[in-house]
């Protein structure tokens, strides 16, 4: 992930929870009889705070005030993309990265490239502000091709500045698989924090809340529809 300073930022590239128009079928690198599954999408969520006496009309206009979005990436550019996100996964089932490179979880895979970060069940004292950055050369660097494919573009629209994304993240979701609402450490990701959907269409869902088991979630204060090709900045 990302230090903060003026010249960093965090990119994550993602697929989303659950998919709407655009929907390919990947094959899974684990499969032994070159079957294919649906790839789910990966959801980022960032939980948006609730304060008292707050109503959700002005929760919601807040929340769209901090977001940007842009449609930059076409169907060829994404299926260039996507078999280079393929490649990650092949080369993560080999053994190829580092250890704190590559996280796994039921349904859910997440490869940190540049810097990464510890987080949930890695944390010695849980809470906000207990996350930490690991140290210099614990994670491999960001794979070329994200600078040429995918931070080049964004550059050239000029959402972010050269120089300013440092860390790269891979969320590669199976199908079932989900994540919970959470807010990304503000005292290691500088913002805007960067994300692009690949793969399929999603939904971003702000303000949520959640039970378990079985797994239950309220009404989402806003979604955002993310298209698969498209850039969204959260400030």
């Amino acid at each position: 992930m990302a230090t903060k300073s003026k010249e960093e930022l965090s990119e994550k590239m993602r697929t989303p929870e659950k998919p709407r128009r655009h929907y390919r079928r990947r094959r899974s690198p684990d499969s032994s009889d070159n079957s294919e599954e649906e790839s789910k999408p990966v959801v980022k969520v960032r939980h948006y705070k609730h304060d008292k006496g707050v109503d959700r009309e002005s929760e919601e206009w807040k929340t769209q005030a901090s977001i940007t979005q842009r449609r930059l990436f076409s169907e060829e550019q994404c299926e260039i993309i996507e078999k280079k996100i393929e490649e990650v996964v092949v080369k993560a089932s080999r053994g190829d990265y580092k250890d704190h490179t590559v996280d796994r979880a039921p349904l859910r895979s997440k490869y940190f490239f540049g810097e990464g970060y510890t987080y949930g069940s890695q944390l010695e004292k849980k809470g906000p502000g207990m996350e930490k950055l690991y140290r210099k050369g614990e994670v491999d660097d960001i794979p070329q091709w994200i600078f040429d494919l995918v931070v080049k573009p964004i550059v050239k629209e000029g959402l972010v500045p050269e120089g300013f994304i440092n860390s790269a993240v891979i969320n590669d979701y199976l199908p079932g698989g989900c994540i919970v609402s959470h807010i990304d450490p503000p005292h290691i990701f500088e913002r805007p924090i960067v994300s692009v959907s690949f793969f399929s269409d999603c939904a971003l869902s702000f303000g949520c809340r959640f039970s378990f088991r079985p797994i239950r979630t309220t009404k989402p204060v806003f979604v955002l529809p993310i298209d698969r090709g498209c850039v969204t900045l959260l400030r």
